[in-house]
């Protein structure tokens, strides 16, 4: 929860800022609800970083590194440590390979604390071993996550020419999620996590096209479209820790 709100925040707080004529970025949001939005990103961001502390202490005091709760809690803590170090560098929106950061970062810290609750929900299981075609999903996605935080990066300039480029990884994410759906068409386990992945991509395709050809977008269709990826992140990550504790053929 406090990684959805450290990513909706930081979403919303740049959707609603414009960059004026010298450059200085000034938001479109009432100063009280900037103010809450602010407070509220920062709390979250102590509160992950004090979870994330717990987390590594709980690995090494109980040696489970080498187990299957070593990659997501080494990944929450890099994550949470890149965001600290480029935190500082966001106001302005000077670069924007800060404001991809900020956004892949954010995104990776999301979904480590949601593959801690998947593991949580069979602490009895080894390490899973994911299929590939669900690796290559979830580094593809990431991909056109990077992509939009990208485009919207460049929005704020008055350019849009990499919208395309998401628009291009966007028909790759719903190539291979599709192929994920396929070869996880028969596990009756694994049909609640293919029913929100497809109702999620169909959402999420619907709102992107829309503002493609929207002259002038609502700042709530982009916080929607944008808000649509974290929870399309977490039904992937879902999809490949239950996957690999089937036993079945590999998808590849």
């Amino acid at each position: 929860m406090l990684a959805l709100v450290i990513l909706g925040a930081s979403m919303l707080l740049r959707l609603a800022t414009l960059l004026g004529s010298d450059g200085q970025p000034i938001s479109t949001l009432p100063a009280a609800m900037e103010t809450a939005l602010r407070l509220s990103h920062r709390i979250a961001a102590a509160g992950v970083g004090v979870l994330a502390a717990c987390a590594i202490l709980l690995c090494w005091s109980r040696r489970l590194f080498s187990s299957a709760f070593g990659p997501p809690v080494v990944s929450l803590v890099t994550a949470t440590v890149i965001l600290a170090l480029i935190g500082p560098l966001t106001p302005g929106y000077r670069f924007a390979t800060i404001t991809i950061g900020n956004v892949v970062g954010g995104m990776a810290l999301l979904m480590a604390f949601w593959w801690l609750r998947e593991l949580a929900t069979d602490v009895s299981a080894g390490r899973p071993r994911t299929d590939r075609l669900i690796r290559a999903t979830v580094f593809i996605f990431l991909a056109h996550v990077a992509t939009g935080a990208a485009a919207s990066a460049q929005e704020m300039h008055g350019m849009r020419g990499l919208a395309f480029a998401h628009l291009g990884t966007a028909l790759l994410v719903v190539m291979f999620v599709g192929a994920c759906a396929w070869h996880t068409r028969g596990e009756i386990a694994l049909a609640g996590c293919s029913g929100a992945i497809s109702v999620l991509l169909v959402a999420q395709a619907a709102t992107g096209l829309g503002l493609m050809f929207l002259v002038a977008r609502p700042l709530w269709l982009s916080f929607v479209h944008g808000m649509l990826s974290p929870l399309l992140a977490l039904a992937l990550v879902s999809l490949a820790i239950r996957s690999a504790r089937i036993e079945r053929q590999p998808l590849t």
